[in-house]
Formats: structure tokens, sequence, C-alpha cells
């Protein structure tokens, strides 16, 4: 039976690559992969590599400004040639289209049968973009098949999460602010000043290279954090939980809130040394090796958590902060802050086994790949047909891969586009539940261990989502199709400097070593932000995010 169903399972993959296909004798083709959402500049290797060129006999090179610089965009840009896929902010991407960066994808979209599964959604993004029904341009990224008002998962983008051993070691203290969160930190990094390989170890790990993206301004690791307060960037305003704008330097917002305690965690020996100079990877590293005790992104625990440790109970969960209001976007339906496009260059075969390969992307097989991993390597397939997590640490100790899949490590060889067209919260057709492997019954059985069972008698809830609710500290937002238009070149300007000029002195402000030094810099800071034009820039986003503040109130009624 349980080979029969394996039979049908790889049947319906073969099925669900779509109408397009490509001959394992075509030539191998480089694709140019420009991806605003990469981690990794070059060709991608390892076992994703050999998945991609098997089936489409395609070579991906990752151009990612995120590593090689801004600097690459003007250059390409200037060539015409911005990548043959472009991966990019929604913001930017009429941008393209008005530029002749990116092609009109028309002719082959309505035949890609696994991206339409997303129709109503791609219909109103690219009809809101050209004012055209059947006129195509874009593919939004991380599209779910929920609603616009559904909240489907069981804890939010960024909430405060400690290991539950250490927190259950320091006696578990009710924590009512920041400064309880502090104190609770401090006595743990206190009793662990190092990881079990003897390593230092930091209440926190801060990095820089993500600063400014996603519109933002301001370090990623501020920013991230002001939604605990119920409070939203929208460039370089603050959205309040009345649906009102406040300037991102007023001390009345939570982005001084934040930096604060990110100040007086320096202060008190919890910050690394090493933020602010260290990149992504570093802090990967340390995550994995348990050399940082605060987590706050919602995937960063993939990093660390397994289910030996949710058995043995050193896994991270969130420990609610009682004053927190915790801000949360209802499921991204109509996709997330990126695009996908084609280059305007693309033409003949290789415009074909592009679009054959961006169709495999959104099918169960493609999908499978990108949000469960490998069979035999992360998951096992049941009697029923159904995944069963098997080594799920192959990611965070970069586990040997089947030679199969080429060999080499897991996490060296995943994914470099690092954007999904398919949200990892969609159903699988081939299992009849999420692509997420934390939302399948195999993995909720096998972790329903004795530290969740602690954690929800202590809590007296299921789930970080089911406490927020029962104690009101849950903001959700419900998801609209609202895309911010491109700025002109005097906005362009004002917003570059502004943002350097707060991201500079949101870093000395961190490691500022008294609080009057802490003030004096925050006012100098803010004279400097105004010098370069910041209230002009206020008004400005204040004006265009109102919109989306319009449609989230109206859809919300």
């Amino acid at each position: 039976m349980k080979r029969l169903l394996s039979v049908l399972l790889i049947c319906a993959m073969i099925l669900s690559v779509g109408v397009f296909s490509a001959a394992a004798e075509d030539e191998l083709l480089t694709i140019d992969i420009y991806d605003a959402a990469a981690n990794y500049h070059g060709i991608q290797t390892g076992w994703f590599a050999k998945v991609v060129k098997d089936r489409f006999n395609l070579e991906l090179n990752i151009i990612a400004p995120q590593v090689a610089g801004n600097q690459v965009y003007s250059t390409r840009a200037e060539e015409g040639n911005l990548g043959d896929i472009v991966v990019v902010d929604k913001k930017d991407f009429s941008d393209l289209v008005k530029a002749n960066l990116v092609r009109d994808i028309s002719d082959k979209l309505p035949e890609c049968e696994n991206i339409m599964q997303f129709k109503a959604q791609i219909d109103v993004y690219n009809k809101g973009l050209t004012g055209e029904d059947g006129k195509y341009y874009g593919i939004p990224s991380e599209m779910t098949d929920t609603s616009p008002s559904t909240l489907t998962d069981d804890v939010i983008y960024s909430s405060p999460m400690l290991r539950w051993d250490l927190y259950t070691e320091i006696g578990r203290p009710k924590i009512e602010n920041l400064d309880g969160l502090l104190d609770a930190l401090k006595q743990i990094q206190d009793a662990h000043p190092q990881n079990e390989a003897g390593d230092p170890a930091y209440a926190l790990s801060l990095w820089a290279d993500w600063d400014g993206n996603d519109n933002m301004i301001g370090i990623a690791n501020v920013v991230q954090l002001t939604t605990w307060y119920g409070e939203k960037i929208k460039q370089s305003a603050i959205l309040k939980p009345d649906n009102t704008f406040i300037e991102i330097y007023s001390r009345d917002a939570a982005y001084y809130k934040i930096t604060k305690f990110l100040n007086k965690a320096y202060q008190m020996g919890l910050v690394d040394p090493e933020s602010g100079e260290q990149d992504w990877n570093s802090i990967m590293n340390k995550l994995q090796t348990g050399r940082a005790y605060l987590m706050w992104y919602s995937w960063e625990v993939g990093f660390w958590n397994s289910v030996d440790r949710l058995n043995n109970g050193t896994a991270f969960i969130f420990i609610p902060v009682a004053d927190q209001l915790y801000y949360a976007d209802a499921d991204r339906y109509y996709g997330s802050d990126r695009m996908f496009g084609i280059g305007s260059k693309v033409e003949g075969e290789k415009y074909d086994r592009i679009m054959a390969f961006l169709d495999w992307y959104a099918s169960p097989e493609g999908v499978t790949f990108q949000h469960a991993g490998i069979e035999g390597l992360n998951y096992t397939v049941g009697e029923d047909g159904k995944f069963i997590p098997y080594k799920d640490n192959a990611l965070m100790d970069n586990l040997p891969v089947p030679e199969e899949y080429g060999g080499g490590g897991y996490n060296d060889g995943n994914n470099a586009i690092n954007q999904w067209i398919a949200s990892s919260i969609c159903v699988n057709p081939l299992t009849g539940e999420r692509y997420a492997q934390k939302f399948w019954q195999s993995y909720k059985d096998m972790t329903m261990t004795q530290m969740k069972k602690e954690w929800q008698e202590y809590f007296q809830a299921e789930d970080a989502v089911d406490y927020m609710n029962k104690n009101g500290q849950l903001l959700a937002s419900p998801s609209v199709d609202f895309t911010p238009p491109s700025d002109d070149n005097d906005i362009s300007a004002i917003r570059l400097d502004v943002n350097k000029q707060l991201c500079t002195y949101t870093w000395q402000l961190i490691f500022a070593e008294t609080d009057d030094q802490f003030e004096a810099m925050w006012d100098k800071m803010v004279e400097q932000m105004d010098g370069f034009g910041y209230k002009d820039l206020y008004a400005y986003d204040v004006s265009v995010y109102q919109a989306e503040v319009d449609a989230k109130v109206a859809a919300a009624q």
C-alpha cells in the first residue's frame, strides 16, 4: 500500500509540472535571476541546482543586490537587461514595466496551470498595474489559498521567544514590560555565558545587512520589533494602532522605545559585541549553535528547534510580555511585497523554459521542495500518503544530502532564490495538509511534548495566537492589494539621505555608553534627518499609505 501511494505521489508530481516541458537533451541554459530577496550571489549549487537541472536543464545564476550592492541594479538597468527572471519589491515593479525591463507574459501565463491557481490574486494586481483585463506582467510572491481576513498561523511573524528550559530555570517569571524581559535575559546570560561548545553567547545578536529593505527606513532589527507595540513602519512613517501616523523619530513612537531597549541591553552587557558588523550568515551560525538567547522572527526557530529539542524542552517558544500589543498581518492572500517578472530580452526557447520552470515552481512538487524539502531526508511518506517529519535538523546541521540529489550539505544547496510564488500555508493537494511541516498532523502529534503541555498549562492557551487573542494582545491587519507608487527623483534622494542618517545614528545609539549620551545623540539625529528633508518625506509617505489604511479599515468592516 505504501509503495502504491509513493508511486501515485510521484505520478501526481510529474503531472503537476504543467503544460510546458523541457527535454533532457536540450542545451544547458544559464538563467540570470536578479533577486532582491536573495542572501547568496552566484551560481546555485547543491541539491536544488540538481533538481532544476534534471527537470529543465537550467542553471540558476543568482544576482543578489543584498550581497553585491545596490549598484548592480543601476549597472544592469542601464544595459537594458536586469535579468532573465527578476524578483523585486512590488513598489518597484511598475517602473520595470515602464522602463521595458520586464516583458508582457500575457501569451504564456494563462497556460501555466499551477501559477494560475492564484488567478484571482494575479488578476487584481495586473489590472491595477495596466488597467486591462487579461494583461499580465507580474506574478506576486507568497500568495495564499485562504482569504484576505484569515490568520492561519499559530505564531505571528515577530514576537519574543525564549528557550523554555532556560526560562524555566530562572523560575518562569511573569514579564511585565521590556525591562522585565531584559531582567530575564540577564539571568539567562549570567547563568550561561557560553554555549555548549564554549563559545560566547549573548541575549541579543544583531546584524545590519537587511537595513532599509521591505518598505521601511531604519535598521531591520528595530523595525521588526516595533510591531510588538502594535506599530508598523510604513517607509518613513509609523502607523499607530488607532490608524493614525506618527514620525519615526518621535519619542512617543515604538522606534524610539525599541532602540532604547537595545541600548539598555547593551549597557547591561547583553548585546553581542559583533552586532552591527556581522552579516546574516554569521547570525545564522550563531542561531544554529545556541549563541543567542532571544529570537524574534517566527522562522528563526527553524535554525534551532527540532523534534528532539521540543522533546527535551530546550526549544524556543513565545513568552508573552504583558504590556505588548502584537501587530500581525493576516494571511498575505494577494501576496507579499515582492514580484516575479520575466526580463524583456527573454524570447524563444529561453522564454518557454523559464515559464515552464516558474510554473513548476508553483506546482505541488516544486512547492514541496521549497517548503518541505527532500523525501527521505526531511520527511517520509506514511501509509496514508501524508508526510511525516524525518530529519528536521537538516537545515540547522547542514546534513548530508542523498547522492541521488548530488550529495553535499542540505543548507549549502538550499534554494537560493529565497522567494516563493505559493506560500507555505497553502494546502498541498498531494497530502491534503499545508506545505509547512508545523501544520502536518504527524508533526503536531510528534511535538505535543511535555514542553508544549507545560507551556499550555502555564499560559492557559493552545498556542501563541490563542494566548494573544485571549488576552487582547493581537492586532490583526487584513490583507489588501496595495502597491505604493515608486519615488520620483526628489523623494528618492531625500529617502536615501534620511535613511542613511537614521541607520547610522541608530547603530550608534544602540552602543551609547550612557542615557545622557543616548538622548543627546537622538536629538542630533532628529536635527540631521530634518536637515535632509525628513518632514517632506514623512508628509509624502503619509499621503501614500493613507490609501492602504483606508482599504484595510474598509476590509475590516
